[in-house]
């Protein structure tokens, strides 16, 4: 089948994948954690480090489930999984703000958070993608990918409004409510697995999950791409607060942190296309190198000048972008589609593990030095030199 066929055939499921990223654990909560973090600390005292700490334990909580989902994906299929988690990750929002009277409130909410919708990660809307296509893969996965970034850009301006009129409570209550009532309804309609082969057809072909875990370009990509979230899951949440500290107001600031959702999503698609045309390795180290750039742009005391903070957010975000597409790509390519599922989702365990951490590394830092520049220094070092490893990764096994 060619691209052309395979996209005539499976736009629905890229619509249905987009809307499903856009509303995921991986895109909602992350996006928005740096534009409730100063209003919580406010209304409750905590401070920014134990506040990001949520995110962290809920990030450890995907980490503990994010194989067992993929597993399950393997077997039942990505559409159940979306459903059930989606319905789970928004039940699990809505509950933060009852259970979060305490810190120790607020850190079982996140866990809750994570193990009920840990399903809405990337690994499921990532094997449905790529069950339906194959010539058009990388492309079909960056349009898919796609809906993140636009969570990226209206979820901060958004929660931002809300927390402004009404209360941080109120806004995780929308936030919840939202998954339910908007995304899962058309998530529903549009997404589905791909027919199972008829009979006598090839199985899926690829690596066992001992031969992958035995295989050196399993940890090599494992050890990238977690170096170079944790930078991004760094940059990219502290980033408003970092400019409101210099001066900015809590508006334009989120308007800003938006550059980098608008850049995810270009990322996405162009990356996407991309791999579809050169040599994986090759296009991932374009990418995420790039955010090195934006965290020397934005070291210094002074706040830098309008284009200087907007270009940041951009290049920050477009590594943030490719990098889902990178992992979804390359891990289809060299060791099938047979144990997807499991691969990707302790891939994905590694980069989640990372972006849980950084941000509460990174407002440690902050407390210590009073100032994210080492932290921004760190992280620009990871991202020129991280990336490189992944030119050792060699050609591509035979396809499936």
């Amino acid at each position: 089948m060619s691209a052309q066929a395979e996209f005539r055939r499976g736009w629905p499921i890229i619509v249905g994948g987009a809307i499903g990223a856009a509303f995921s654990i991986s895109a909602l909560p992350f996006y928005t954690l740096g534009v409730f973090l100063k209003p919580v600390a406010a209304a409750t005292g905590w401070s920014r480090e134990a506040i990001q700490w949520g995110f962290a334990v809920q990030m450890l909580g995907v980490l503990a489930v994010t194989w067992l989902w993929g597993a399950a994906i393997d077997r039942f299929g990505a559409r159940p999984v979306a459903l059930l988690s989606m319905l789970g990750l928004g039940i699990g929002l809505m509950a933060l703000p009852f259970i979060a009277t305490s810190l120790y409130g607020w850190y079982a909410g996140w866990m809750l958070v994570a193990l009920l919708g840990s399903g809405t990660g990337q690994v499921t809307w990532t094997r449905g993608i790529s069950g339906w296509f194959n010539k058009a893969r990388g492309a079909a996965l960056g349009l898919a990918l796609f809906g993140t970034g636009i969570a990226a850009v209206l979820a901060p301006p958004a929660m931002t409004a809300v927390i402004a009129v009404r209360d941080w409570q109120t806004a995780y209550l929308l936030l919840g409510g939202s998954v339910i009532v908007l995304a899962l309804p058309l998530v529903a309609w549009l997404f589905r697995d791909a027919p199972a082969p008829a009979d006598g057809a090839p199985p899926l072909t690829g690596a066992t999950r001992g031969e992958a875990l035995r295989d050196r370009r399993f940890w090599t990509m494992l050890l990238v791409f977690s170096a170079v979230t944790f930078g991004v899951a760094g940059v990219i949440p502290n980033l408003v607060p970092l400019l409101t500290d210099r001066g900015l107001d809590p508006v334009t600031a989120a308007l800003y942190a938006g550059f980098s959702g608008l850049s995810v999503m270009g990322g996405r698609i162009i990356a996407g296309i991309l791999l579809d045309r050169f040599w994986a390795p090759l296009v991932a180290v374009g990418f995420l190198a790039v955010p090195a750039l934006a965290c020397f742009l934005l070291i210094g005391d002074t706040l830098p000048p309008g284009l200087v903070i907007g270009l940041a957010a951009a290049l920050v975000g477009l590594a943030a972008g490719a990098e889902f597409d990178l992992i979804a790509f390359m891990a289809g390519r060299y060791f099938g589609m047979k144990n997807y599922g499991f691969i990707y989702g302790v891939q994905i365990g590694g980069v989640l593990a990372a972006t849980g951490l950084a941000p509460p590394v990174f407002g440690h830092i902050h407390g210590v030095y009073g100032s994210y520049d080492p932290a921004l220094i760190g992280a620009g070092v990871t991202f020129l030199v991280a990336p490189l490893l992944l030119l050792t990764l060699g050609r591509y096994p035979a396809s499936d």
